[in-house]
């Protein structure tokens, strides 16, 4: 069997019997019936080559009865692709404790996110978790620091900055910073201060850092989020990303289920609050129900229930029917930024919380400081002053040639559409 895609990122297009099969393997539960269907198992393996379900699978099959369903040709495939997924698993770590190792004796705080960290802290064996980078967390002060670090290591930037970069607003962050090692075939994403994908610092920053644990990354011992805040991380990164990955959920219905006993929901909701992440966690944790069928503990939910105004519009960018079916569908992030305005400013605004320090930021954004404004147009600081009165102009340039075109493409669409609804004027007639 040829693997079409290991660990995608994208959905495609899938029958209902490959969905509830893949959300079967995707709960990790060895104990759940897997449903008896009448499914295409090529479509449901490359399902979960896609998804990252190998490791759960496996391990869901190694103790399935009767062994004459699912089928021994499927059972075949997995088992042989899990093995090969385990040796990369395996050639990932020690690159990853390469690293680690340096990074240990250097003196620089940092945390480890997702991957390894959360395959030793909450699976119960590590190679079920695939991964294909290392994801830090470092404080922002200590920027310069990892950067020459990892430059020493022999890691390439993708950006050339050795420093942040200057801001709108002091709360201002970028993503992340890319750095590749070429030898070694390896990719290190370090996030600065922003837990939750906001776009923003986080409110409680230090509050994270002190809450923070250690685990053994195979010899190595890192730093890594609580458990609560674990959760909260991984149900924001899942709705950023728009819930495209099943072993995402895998990730939180192992916290969820299997740790119910060391999670203090009363510290986490406290959380949500002071961060304003009622959208991304309560979203994540109703999908969860939904497609594996592990629920939180009564009342949770209803606390973490965003306003209805913020439901409304989560339902028109993100509708419930559309996730839960797993297909593919249009994609908004919400990260705020100012570009781009349809994709990812405006849906932020209406779905997000943090207002206030948004437009804040956004007001800023019409008259900028010099520095901001020589680094983000590469200016000579001489060339600055014409900028000021440019700038707000392209900003809202770029706001209008947004709208024009999605108009354009709708006008374009429309009798399509029309047609698809059943409402196509006089074409309609008979």
């Amino acid at each position: 069997m040829q693997i079409e895609k290991l660990d995608g990122y994208e959905r495609v297009p899938i029958a209902a019997a490959t969905r509830t099969l893949l959300c079967d393997f995707a709960a990790g539960d060895v104990r759940r019936p897997l449903h008896h269907l009448d499914a295409d198992w090529e479509q449901v393996f490359q399902g979960l080559c896609r998804n990252g379900l190998l490791g759960l699978s496996h391990r869901y099959l190694r103790g399935w009865e009767p062994r004459d369903y699912p089928p021994p040709e499927f059972r075949r495939w997995v088992q042989r692709t899990y093995r090969l997924s385990a040796i990369r698993t395996m050639l990932t770590y020690a690159k990853i404790n390469e690293v680690l190792a340096q990074l240990a004796e250097s003196g620089v705080d940092y945390m480890v996110l997702k991957g390894p960290a959360l395959a030793y802290a909450v699976y119960p064996d590590p190679f079920l978790r695939s991964f294909n980078d290392l994801d830090l967390m470092v404080r922002e002060r200590d920027w310069a620091a990892m950067h020459r670090l990892l430059v020493k290591m022999g890691f390439s930037a993708d950006r050339d900055l050795p420093q942040p970069p200057p801001k709108l607003v002091p709360q201002a962050r970028i993503e992340h910073m890319k750095y590749w090692h070429k030898r070694m075939g390896m990719l290190v994403e370090v996030h600065y201060d922003d837990f939750l994908h906001v776009g923003l610092a986080s409110r409680g920053v230090e509050a994270f850092w002190r809450r923070a644990v250690q685990v053994d990354v195979a010899g190595v011992s890192v730093k890594t989020l609580s458990l609560e805040d674990q959760l909260i991380y991984l149900c924001a990164h899942l709705h950023y990303h728009n819930y495209t990955r099943l072993n995402w959920f895998s990730d939180i219905a192992f916290i969820v289920r299997d740790h119910a006993e060391e999670l203090d929901w009363e510290r986490l909701l406290e959380t949500v609050r002071i961060e304003e992440a009622q959208v991304g966690v309560y979203y994540s944790l109703h999908f969860l129900e939904q497609l594996l069928g592990v629920g939180v503990p009564e009342g949770v939910l209803a606390a973490l229930r965003p306003d209805p105004f913020r439901r409304w519009w989560h339902e028109r960018y993100m509708p419930e029917d559309r996730v839960l079916s797993l297909q593919p569908m249009p994609r908004f992030y919400f990260s705020f930024y100012f570009r781009p305005f349809l994709q990812r400013l405006l849906p932020d605004l209406l779905v997000m919380g943090r207002r206030p320090e948004k437009f804040r930021y956004l007001v800023r954004l019409l008259s900028p400081p010099r520095d901001w404004l020589v680094h983000h147009y590469s200016l000579a600081p001489s060339n600055a002053p014409i900028h000021y009165l440019l700038h707000p102009l392209k900003f809202f340039y770029h706001i209008v040639t947004d709208v024009v075109s999605a108009i354009v493409r709708a006008h374009s669409l429309s009798p399509f559409l029309r047609w698809g609804r059943g409402d196509t004027g006089e074409m309609g007639k008979n």
